[in-house]
């Protein structure tokens, strides 16, 4: 399900633009165009949940999954010195945008990040060109022995229940 009016749903639909770095079936991952840091990506469901409250576990714990894939990606490709992930949910919280995602902001030692005062803290506004240049390196592709073992997964998933109806 999504929403008409969500920014992020739009982007899931392909109807705003983003610097798409990972995307399958549950999710999507993306340069944030206000970053704290050069790097800084949002994973987002592509089902439409407002907040950590109304997510399915299921696609939280996915979200999670790939965060540690694109920060491993960061570390990498963009000599991050540490990772934070930040996710707020609802607006007391800081929540900007009422669809489920989650911040990861690559770190380094004295990068002038106040989490404190974050939301005033971004770094000014980056150019199409480096964002483009950024979500090259950021990235993952899923690699066959991924797809096998999710495939594999689902067939095994498959005989268990298969094996309950018969009982």
């Amino acid at each position: 399900m999504v929403e008409d009016n969500c920014i992020f749903c739009k982007i899931v639909r392909k109807e705003a633009p983003a610097k798409i770095v990972y995307e399958d079936e549950k999710c999507l991952a993306f340069l944030d165009i206000n970053p704290l840091a050069l790097g800084h990506t949002l994973v987002i469901t592509k089902k439409h949940a407002k907040s950590i409250f109304d997510v399915s576990e299921e696609d939280a714990k996915h979200v999670f999954e790939v965060a540690k894939k694109i920060a491993l990606q960061m570390k990498e490709k963009l000599n991050a010195e540490g990772i934070n992930f930040f996710q707020a949910s609802e607006e007391a919280a800081g929540q900007s945008v009422p669809h489920f995602h989650l911040h990861i902001i690559p770190r380094r030692k004295n990068d002038n990040i106040d989490f404190n005062r974050w939301w005033i803290s971004k770094v000014k506004k980056v150019e199409d060109e480096e964002l483009e240049e950024i979500a090259k390196l950021l990235r993952v592709e899923e690699t066959e022995e991924e797809r096998k073992e999710e495939k594999r997964s689902g067939e095994e998933i498959y005989w268990i229940k298969r094996e309950i109806e018969l009982a």
